[in-house]
């Protein structure tokens, strides 16, 4: 057994960060353009009237062409409320969060990334 305590001044480390990606069993989604988009809406148990998330989601994004998370990866967690518009973005829209996501990703690279408002919290969830 392993245990890692976190803290403000035990942060967690880069090395349980990649144990994890290595070894979870969450979905993992290419960053092609629109993949991001396309999984959160199909997959995302979305509430069709408006277009939010009923749950949250969390998955790993990796580059393109790259496999596994030795590789590179982003954890994406996504906050029950997000709103997500559509699975495409329309033409002539502009820059949004999940375009952000969907940049590329460097050789080896580990980040978190989080859409949306924890529930409850001020500002709302948007998209964007």
């Amino acid at each position: 057994m392993e245990t890692h305590i976190i803290s403000a001044s035990n942060p967690l480390s880069p090395a349980v960060l990649q144990h994890i990606a290595e070894a979870s069993a969450l979905d993992e989604i290419s960053n092609f353009s629109g993949a991001v988009r396309h999984h959160i809406y199909w997959f995302g148990n979305r509430n069709k009237t408006d277009n939010t998330l009923r749950m949250p989601m969390l998955f790993f994004i990796y580059q393109t062409a790259r496999h596994g998370p030795q590789n590179g990866f982003r954890l994406c967690l996504v906050h029950e409320g997000f709103h997500i518009a559509s699975a495409t973005k329309s033409e002539g829209d502009g820059e949004d969060d999940i375009d952000r996501v969907e940049q590329e990703i460097p050789q080896g690279h580990m980040e978190v990334v989080i859409l949306g408002s924890k529930p409850g919290a001020s500002g709302g969830c948007e998209e964007g």
